[in-house]
């Protein structure tokens, strides 16, 4: 029987060195996911054996990742989804029943969102709050809204992004949104399922970080017979000093605030160019 929710995998076509090696370790550890892989593309289409992959192919060339993603949402014919990126190689065999047992309770519980990795946030947290097993996540948590893989109820996420927002933005800015909003933001248990630990849908978080490769990947890639050109982006390696980091952070945070709050009283009374 097919599963009844999507897997939305968003990427970009400047990223499809990913998607090769993606898939293959998407195949070989999640054998039991039968339903549809929605790939975020803007003129790109993939195929790989075995797998039901609908290539967005929206033609929003230099859009932002807002833009893009709302884009693909609207094209999702399921009512939820788990989110993923390009990069969220799996290493390990995803836990299906699990998955599906969760699905049941974000659908019956009637969730915006249940992340399902212990990566979106540290809290605070009501435990157990839907049941045993799910927590919901207070006012106050950073990264309340994350982009690491949960549940999404379509509408919902509709309601938190904004078309000019980048991915790091909507962590950020969603995440004071989606309290504004009473978005229902949940996630597992994670004192079960954390990080090499009962992981639900073990992954690397995440394989590529500011555009270079994450190298924690190469091993990964080599077990698999993953044959990839490490040298076309290079490997991570920050050797910026970290009080220069620190300013630049919080010069760049200060704009993008100012920035938010214009655009949101914009966007609120249709009076800003950024529309869907």
């Amino acid at each position: 029987m097919k599963d009844n929710f999507a897997i939305l995998v968003n990427s970009t076509d400047a990223f499809e060195d990913c998607w090769e090696p993606f898939f293959k370790l998407f195949k070989t550890f999640w054998p039991d996911y039968s339903g549809t892989i929605y790939l975020n593309t803007e003129k790109k289409y993939f195929f790989y054996e075995g797998l039901n992959i609908v290539s967005i192919q929206s033609g929003l060339i230099g859009s932002s990742w807002s833009k893009c993603l709302g884009y693909a949402i609207n094209k999702i014919k399921e009512d939820s989804f788990i989110y993923m990126q390009e990069d969220y190689f799996l290493r390990s065999n995803v836990v299906h029943r699990q998955v599906l047992d969760f699905h049941m309770a974000f659908i019956n519980n009637k969730l915006d969102c249940l992340h399902l990795t212990d990566q979106c946030t540290k809290g605070p947290f009501i435990k157990d709050f839907f049941g045993e097993g799910i927590w919901a996540i207070q006012k106050g948590a950073k990264y309340r809204a994350s982009t690491q893989a949960a549940f999404w109820k379509k509408e919902s996420l509709m309601n938190i992004i904004r078309p000019w927002e980048s991915g790091w933005d909507f962590e950020r800015f969603g995440t004071a949104r989606s309290v504004a909003l009473f978005v229902d933001i949940t996630c597992v248990n994670q004192d079960v399922y954390k990080q090499n630990v009962n992981e639900l849908i073990p992954y690397v978080f995440t394989g590529i970080i500011k555009g270079k490769w994450n190298p924690e990947v190469v091993p990964l890639f080599k077990n698999h017979e993953i044959d990839i050109d490490f040298n076309a982006r290079g490997f991570l390696d920050n050797q910026e000093p970290y009080w220069f980091s620190k300013i630049k952070t919080i010069i760049s945070m200060g704009y993008k605030y100012a920035k938010n709050v214009i655009l949101e009283f914009l966007f609120a009374r249709g009076l800003s160019k950024w529309n869907w």
